[in-house]
């Protein structure tokens, strides 16, 4: 008997020969099997073999965000009369500046916090730089400075993409030389047998003024203080409320740490350096700048604790360093994370195979019931699309009650903004901004299953979890249903024993030492499609998903690659290639998001079979 064949068929092929011709008389003639006795008859399983290689290490590159808070108080003018923190934060920006993936931002602060740098860039204006931290100003509003850094990050990490947040590095360098102020309390203190004054507060037995603004609204600074103090100063001080005590200054560093967890970035670190001279500290000006050694290494250290970070000191302002800090972007080795093949062209309904002619994700059974279009026709441009919306016609099916029908091009009211799949997850942009999932990550939870597939499986591709479920408990995990090509909706009834796709991986190591793997995969089942469309009859779309990323990484998005081949089966008279087999290199795998199904499938649906291809020439292509 013949591979793929009931003793019934191979009977009648046997008994009437002319039978093959009349099943492939309408296809190509280089695919016409043997006719007479002895004529091939194909099983409907293809072989995937082939070998795929993981990319250089330096592709796995995080690149490095480095952010310099610097204090230019007046103070500085007594611990730092040269200015060598100036010098510091040049010696680290000249040392990294050819290495693109080392970016830079500096925000100067005192009374005012000034973003010098706009956001983060491998070019910073060096002249503009010096001369704003060369500068000082009356106060050391430490509160302030990590609002503008929350605010700078928070919009570059919302700029990113979630895979370039994954394995970006924020590294921010805190230094000063004093402790913080204004201070506000909401209560006013007692300043040694007396009290301060209104607008003024007490430290170190001192009466001093600006300590209380924070009673005063906003709006009345220009009247109630002599001189006026300008409302662009302070930007988080808020009337009736405390103002840089240390629980608003490490709730603001925890503020800034939280971005890494809410947004999956993949480290932050606050590191903080303090300047204390006991020479400087000698001199008679120190007393007015309120230089407190205990006070600032104090708290210093605990904003490097919660910025999970390092505290330095420095005892001289010419032993300002901030190169000990590692700024060197850190490179992960990359491993394999997934794999996943897919026949587009074939559904799994839980208790049969059905055929998907134009690869949308509804049978043809389903688009013949429900008059949407099936395969190649003359009313339908896009198959897929049925009435020319730009929808699919499975996603409109699945979101009718949100207003879309796949057979009126006025529903949606939304029209489909961008028809094309921009990251070759098998959604179209418009569609994923629907879902919320996004249209430059193939796999936006990371669960290494692409966003189509997902959305195909009835899985939702935001929720990372459901990978690891069991959606119809017959005791397979949804993503295993999904690499073995079973419905993970539908547990298979009784006497319905599903073909399941299987996975040989063997890492090998080339002669020039780039890692790969060889595989096979087997078991891929076949049906005919598109019937009496002539030469395109039988067309299946296999897809082949290559899932790689940084080792041990696992919020890691990932970089996804896919092969795509179409094949042909027709009725078992018809197989291209003829013997079910396909091999797959390296370079057949495509990015996916430069992967386009019009252009970066191999077209192997009209290769012909040997001349001698008799019956002992179809070997069975899954194997056991």
């Amino acid at each position: 008997m013949l591979p793929g064949t009931t003793p019934a068929a191979t009977s009648l092929l046997s008994a009437v020969p002319g039978l093959l011709v009349m099943l492939v008389s309408c296809t190509d003639v280089g695919l016409q099997p043997a006719v007479g006795q002895g004529a091939a008859v194909y099983d409907d399983e293809l072989h995937l073999t082939g070998e795929v290689c993981l990319s250089p290490d330096t592709d796995a590159v995080f690149p490095v965000k480095v952010l310099f808070l610097v204090d230019t108080s007046d103070s500085m003018s007594v611990t730092d009369r040269d200015m060598k923190r100036k010098d510091a934060v040049n010696a680290v920006l000249t040392r990294y500046q050819d290495n693109p993936a080392v970016l830079f931002g500096v925000i100067a602060f005192d009374s005012e916090v000034d973003n010098l740098t706009r956001g983060f860039t491998n070019a910073p204006d060096l002249a503009a730089i010096d001369s704003r931290i060369s500068q000082a100003d009356r106060l050391t509003d430490y509160q302030g400075a990590l609002g503008a850094a929350y605010e700078m990050i928070s919009e570059d990490i919302v700029a990113s993409s979630p895979a370039e947040r994954a394995r970006s590095k924020y590294i921010i360098v805190f230094f000063s030389d004093g402790t913080p102020d204004p201070q506000c309390s909401a209560s006013v203190t007692p300043c040694g047998t007396g009290q301060c004054p209104a607008h003024q507060h007490c430290r170190a037995t001192v009466c001093q003024d600006d300590y209380l603004v924070c009673t005063v609204p906003r709006e009345d600074w220009s009247t109630a203080f002599d001189p006026p103090i300008p409302a662009t100063l302070y930007p988080d001080l808020g009337e009736g409320a405390d103002y840089n005590l240390t629980p608003q200054i490490l709730r603001a560093v925890d503020d800034i740490m939280g971005l890494q967890d809410f947004y999956h970035v993949g480290e932050i670190r606050l590191h903080t350096a303090f300047l204390y001279d006991p020479e400087a500290a000698s001199d008679t000006l120190a007393v007015p700048f309120g230089l407190d050694r205990d006070g600032g290494v104090a708290l210093m250290t605990a904003m490097a604790q919660e910025g999970l970070g390092t505290f330095t000191e420095f005892d001289s302002a010419s032993k300002i360093d901030f190169l000990s800090i590692n700024y060197t972007p850190y490179i992960d080795e990359n491993a394999l994370a997934g794999l996943l093949a897919t026949n587009l062209s074939v559904i799994d309904t839980g208790s049969a195979l059905k055929a998907d002619t134009d690869r949308d994700g509804l049978t043809d059974e389903e688009e013949q019931a429900g008059l949407t279009c099936v395969g190649v026709s003359p009313t339908c441009s896009d198959p897929a699309d049925s009435d020319g919306d730009g929808y699919t016609d499975l996603f409109e099916e699945r979101n009718r009650a949100s207003g879309f029908d796949p057979l009126d091009p006025n529903k949606p009211l939304t029209p489909c903004a961008s028809r094309i799949d921009s990251d070759g997850d098998l959604l179209r942009d418009c569609e994923e901004v629907f879902l919320g999932t996004d249209p430059r990550l193939p796999d936006s939870d990371g669960d290494r299953i692409p966003d189509g597939l997902e959305f195909r499986a009835g899985m939702n591709p935001l929720d990372a979890n459901d990978a690891f479920g069991d959606m119809d408990g017959d005791g397979d995990r949804n993503l295993d249903e999904l690499k073995a090509h079973t419905n993970p909706n539908v547990a298979p009834p009784p006497g319905y024993q599903p073909t399941r796709y299987l996975y040989d991986i063997t890492p090998v190591t080339t002669e020039t030492g780039q890692r790969c793997y060889d595989f096979n995969v087997r078991h891929i089942k076949l049906l005919t499609t598109g019937k009496g469309t002539g030469s395109r009859q039988g067309v299946n779309r296999v897809l082949f998903y290559f899932d790689e990323a940084p080792l041990g990484r696992v919020l890691d998005y990932g970089n996804i690659r896919v092969a795509c081949v179409d094949v042909r089966y027709v009725d078992g008279a018809v197989k291209s290639p003829w013997n079910g087999v396909v091999a797959l290199a390296d370079a057949d795998f495509i990015a996916a998001a430069r992967f386009d199904q019009s252009t970066n499938c191999k077209d192997l649906t009209s290769i012909p079979p040997p001349v001698d291809a008799g019956a002992d020439a179809a070997p069975s292509a899954g194997g056991p």
